[in-house]
């Protein structure tokens, strides 16, 4: 995968006239603007970015929107709360704006969190200290790295009381629970100037995608599902053998 986008970002380089402007064609246009962005946008950074945004849009979104349908089918009084604040929005043909998507649906934002703590997506964050540093009494010298699991972290019963209870309300702002947690507790796209660049739009559109399938249907675990599921690793988490579900139309 390295070795394909590597050879797409140098034959488009290589394009003068790039033509429609996608994400890759504004990175390339911006690493030919002035010498600064040239020495920051270097071939390499442009693939890496490139195959960070591809990740995200399809292998990341997929993972997360299966484990929210897999986690909402079983608990019936998550997926109420979620069908009310869905249906009171407006009719079923109505795109929510952007603005709308972040101040109408606390709840359906609540479920999305909720469900990237209960099945993080990247197992695993690496960082280079950047300088000599200690860190809850180890000394790690300049040139360490550091790997940081966010979904253990996002299990810790101090932060999150009775990690292993789907409870989507853990994450009102106005609760307790997250008032007093830490704000580095939960991470599922990574933290600082290096994480996922895509994470706001990533948001949006899962929202905008729960939003659609929950006006229009309601999911049951199918009889044909493994339980418990099983998981592969790689640089990100999936599902071994899928989610399989029974979709319902709702007819109300």
């Amino acid at each position: 995968m390295s070795g394909l986008l590597d050879r797409i970002v140098a034959e488009r380089a290589a394009q003068a006239d790039r033509g429609e402007r996608n994400f890759l064609s504004v990175l390339l246009n911006a690493s030919e603007s002035t010498e600064a962005m040239k020495k920051l946008l270097t071939p390499d950074y442009v693939s890496a970015l490139t195959y960070e945004h591809l990740l995200a849009g399809s292998v990341t979104m997929s993972f997360t929107l299966s484990s929210l349908v897999y986690l909402v089918a079983m608990h019936p009084e998550v997926e109420e709360k979620l069908l009310r604040e869905i249906d009171a929005y407006g009719p079923k043909d109505v795109v929510p704006s952007s603005e709308e998507l972040q101040t109408k649906f606390p709840y359906v934002e609540q479920v999305l969190k909720e469900t990237m703590r209960f099945f993080t997506a990247s197992p695993l964050v690496a960082r280079e200290a950047s300088e000599d540093v200690e860190v809850g009494g180890y000394f790690l010298p300049k040139g360490t790295w550091i790997w940081l699991a966010p979904g253990v972290l996002a299990k810790d019963p101090e932060d999150f009381p009775d990690p292993d209870v789907f409870r989507p309300e853990r994450f009102d702002p106005d609760s307790e629970e997250c008032k007093r947690r830490h704000p580095y507790a939960f991470i599922p796209f990574g933290i600082g100037p290096r994480a996922c660049i895509g994470q706001k739009f990533a948001m949006q559109q899962l929202k905008l995608v729960v939003i659609h399938l929950y006006r229009h249907f309601i999911f049951r675990h199918s009889p044909r599902m493994e339980f418990p599921l099983q998981f592969q690793y790689s640089i990100l988490v999936n599902f071994k053998y899928g989610v399989k579900v029974q979709i319902i139309e709702r007819t109300n």
